[in-house]
C-alpha cells in the first residue's frame, strides 16, 4: 500500500484537501446551514479515493487534519478527520461497486463504532466518569416518557398508557440502564440510520453527476429520476451564474 506518489496525485490530493479544508472553516463560522458544507468536505474526500484510490485519499485526510487543526484550532480535528473517513470509506466501496445494503449496514455500524470509541476516548481524557453518560441516557429516557405521556393523554389514551404501556417501559427500562454500554451503541445505530442514507444519497448522487460509473442508489425509475432533475439543477445554476464556467473547466 506505501508506495511513492505521483506529481499529479500529490497535486490533486493537496487540492482537494485544500477544498475541504475551505468547507471546513465555512461551516464552523456559518450560525445556518453548516450541515450542508459537511456533507460537502464527505464529497470532496470521496472524489479524491474515486479518481486516485484509497491511499492518496488518506493522504489528503490527513493533510486536511493537520491544517484544519492550525487554522481553526484543534477542537475541529474530530470533526474534519470524521468526515474524512467517511469519504473514504464511500469512495472506496462505490468504487468496488458495493452493493447498497451491506454498504450501509458498515457505514452505519463503522461509524456508530467510531463515534462509540471517541465519546469513551474523550471521557477518559477529559477526567470525567461514565455516570454522565449514564445520567445522559436518563435525561432522555424522562424526556421521551414525558413526551408519551403527554401525547397519549391528548388523543384519549391516559388510561391504557398508565395501566399497560408504562409499566412495560419500567421493565425495559431496567435492562436499558443495566447494559447502558450496549444501549449506547444501538442508539448510536439507530440515529445514524437516516444520517448515512442520506449522505451517501447525496454522494451518490454527485458523484454520477460528475460522469463517476458507479452503482446508482436507490435504483430504479427513482434514481433516473433524481439523476435527471440533478442535472438540470446543475444547468440552471450555470444559466443563473450559480456556478461559473470556468469552474467547470477546472
Amino acid at each position: 500500500m506505501f508506495r511513492n506518489l505521483q506529481a499529479i496525485e500529490i497535486a490533486e490530493g493537496a487540492l482537494l484537501a485544500d477544498i475541504a479544508v475551505v468547507f471546513q472553516f465555512i461551516s464552523a463560522f456559518m450560525p445556518v446551514g453548516s450541515s450542508f458544507f459537511h456533507i460537502l468536505t464527505i464529497i470532496v474526500f470521496c472524489v479524491l479515493v474515486l479518481r486516485r484510490g484509497l491511499y492518496v485519499g488518506l493522504m489528503g485526510v490527513c493533510v486536511a487534519v493537520f491544517v484544519i487543526s492550525v487554522v481553526v484550532g484543534p477542537s475541529y480535528l474530530l470533526s474534519m478527520l470524521t468526515e474524512g473517513l467517511a469519504g473514504s470509506f464511500l469512495g472506496i466501496t462505490m468504487r468496488l461497486r458495493f452493493h447498497h445494503i451491506p454498504l450501509l449496514l458498515l457505514g452505519i455500524f463503522s461509524g456508530a463504532l467510531f463515534i462509540y470509541a471517541s465519546a469513551f476516548l474523550y471521557t477518559l481524557l477529559a477526567g470525567l466518569s461514565f455516570d454522565d453518560i449514564v445520567l445522559l441516557l436518563h435525561r432522555g429516557y424522562d424526556a421521551a416518557v414525558a413526551l408519551g405521556g403527554g401525547l397519549a393523554i391528548r388523543v384519549g389514551l391516559g388510561a391504557q398508557w398508565k395501566g399497560q404501556i408504562y409499566p412495560q417501559l419500567v421493565i425495559l427500562s431496567q435492562y436499558v440502564f443495566t447494559y447502558w454500554w450496549l444501549t449506547f451503541y444501538i442508539g448510536l445505530c439507530l440515529s445514524l440510520s437516516p444520517v448515512v442514507t442520506m449522505v451517501y444519497l447525496v454522494a451518490n448522487s454527485f458523484v454520477r453527476l460528475l460522469g463517476y460509473d458507479v452503482r446508482p442508489f436507490p435504483g430504479g425509475h427513482l434514481s433516473r429520476f433524481m439523476h435527471r432533475t440533478s442535472r438540470r439543477l446543475f444547468r440552471l445554476s450555470v444559466k443563473w451564474g450559480f456556478v461559473r464556467k470556468p469552474w467547470i473547466k477546472a
